[in-house]
């Protein structure tokens, strides 16, 4: 195989994504350090019910235009400025319109009452501009500037820490505002980015294709059931353990399932860069994923193995009762993300082919099995909950691998 220019930048672009992706997760995992430092458990629980809430919601009502657009804007040309018009404006009212609907809900309530008086007006702002900055990733990949999202991230990282530290003193206010503040700035300077860069492709380049009525309904209606499944398995099956097993318990799941979430959005970002490539040079797939699966196991499997070798002592980090609750739920949620990776690859080069049926078809498994698992299993410990993630993600990956491998196999007999 040989690796070409544009190749090189698919990795260079796809490990600034990951690395980008990595800093905003330790970050946030390093704030919830510093947040169980400083309040009781009982009050991270409650502030991680209302920052659930926000990330369920931001990522329900974004109908998958994120991963659509990869596919989109680089055959849009001159004309992305109009798509990104069209997609930015459904977003944001989707956001606007769900966090409303969440917070007339027993679920939203309880997010609301982190913040006695202010929560619901906080929690639509907040969702608002996570929605927003969210979507603001995969539109800077497609536009060829995977590197702003990294500095985007950096930005966000640090500035959550430092806003955490400033406003410790106001308990569970100062951490939600530690998420409000440099979410909101990233999103200004992220603007800036796209708009530049959406204007300069109008000037530089021809119109291109739009999507039509039908390849928009084919794209996002099976993908949006994907996503919302990816929603509810990271955000709502944190809410259902807080809910039943209680807020104590709640928190040190909320640390576990933060931290495989961290390396899904991590990894994610870098089959990002794979489906902007495909999308581009659909006769190149086989080349593109071999090149990508490479690059995925030397950037992820060491961090796996370090994660579940160290589980213990990096639970401590947040208190003795983290490491005692969820050291053996975190090493089976870390083992259960190997076969993942192979699931997200898959789930790339279909999401560039345009196929959504196949691309909800794995994320939905994966929210089938946990939703009922963390709602109905008996309330004794953290583990059952990790064995199901585990074998659902083995289940899958043995599909995906057979799917992945025809879909490649039907393009060389056809070359």
């Amino acid at each position: 195989m040989t690796v070409t220019v544009s190749d090189n930048r698919m990795v260079r672009d796809g490990i600034a994504l990951s690395v980008g992706a990595a800093f905003t997760s330790v970050a946030g995992l390093l704030g919830w350090v510093i947040s169980a430092r400083l309040v009781s458990t009982a009050e991270v629980g409650l502030t991680a019910a209302f920052t659930s809430g926000f990330l369920l919601v931001s990522g329900v009502t974004q109908v998958s235009l994120g991963p659509a657009v990869l596919r989109w804007l680089p055959r849009a040309g001159g004309r992305s400025g109009t798509l990104l018009l069209r997609t930015y404006g459904v977003v944001m009212a989707g956001a606007v319109l769900g966090s409303l609907v969440f917070l007339a809900f027993p679920s939203g309530h309880q997010a609301a009452a982190a913040v006695p008086g202010w929560g619901a007006p906080l929690f639509v702002v907040v969702t608002l501009a996570w929605a927003v900055l969210q979507f603001q990733d995969p539109v800077l990949t497609g536009l060829d500037r995977a590197g702003a999202v990294l500095v985007k991230n950096l930005g966000f990282g640090i500035g959550r820490i430092g806003v955490l530290l400033l406003a410790a003193s106001l308990g569970a206010l100062g951490i939600l505002l530690s998420w409000a503040v440099p979410t909101i700035l990233a999103v200004l300077g992220a603007t800036v980015v796209v708009v530049t860069a959406s204007r300069r492709r109008g000037h530089s380049q021809p119109a291109g294709v739009l999507p039509d009525r039908r390849e928009v309904v084919a794209l996002l209606g099976p993908t949006y059931l994907a996503s919302i499944g990816q929603s509810l398995m990271y955000y709502l099956v944190p809410l259902i353990v807080t809910a039943r097993y209680g807020p104590a318990p709640g928190a040190v799941f909320f640390v576990v399932w933060t931290a495989v979430n961290a390396v899904d959005v991590a990894a994610t970002g870098f089959v990002n860069s794979l489906v902007v490539r495909i999308a581009g040079e659909p006769h190149r797939a086989g080349e593109l994923v071999r090149l990508a699966g490479s690059r995925l196991a030397v950037l992820f499997g060491p961090l796996i193995v370090i994660g579940v070798l160290l589980a213990h002592p990096l639970l401590s980090i947040f208190g003795a009762d983290y490491a005692e609750l969820g050291s053996t739920a975190l090493v089976l949620v870390l083992i259960g993300f190997a076969p993942r990776l192979l699931i997200l690859l898959a789930v790339g080069v279909f999401q560039a082919d345009g196929r959504g049926l196949p691309v909800a078809a794995f994320q939905l498994a994966g929210a089938a099995v946990m939703l009922p698992v963390a709602a109905l299993l008996p309330t004794g410990g953290l583990v059952p909950i990790a064995v199901g993630f585990l074998l659902v993600q083995l289940a899958v990956a043995a599909v995906a691998a057979i799917a992945l491998r025809q879909r490649l196999a039907r393009q060389e007999s056809a070359a």
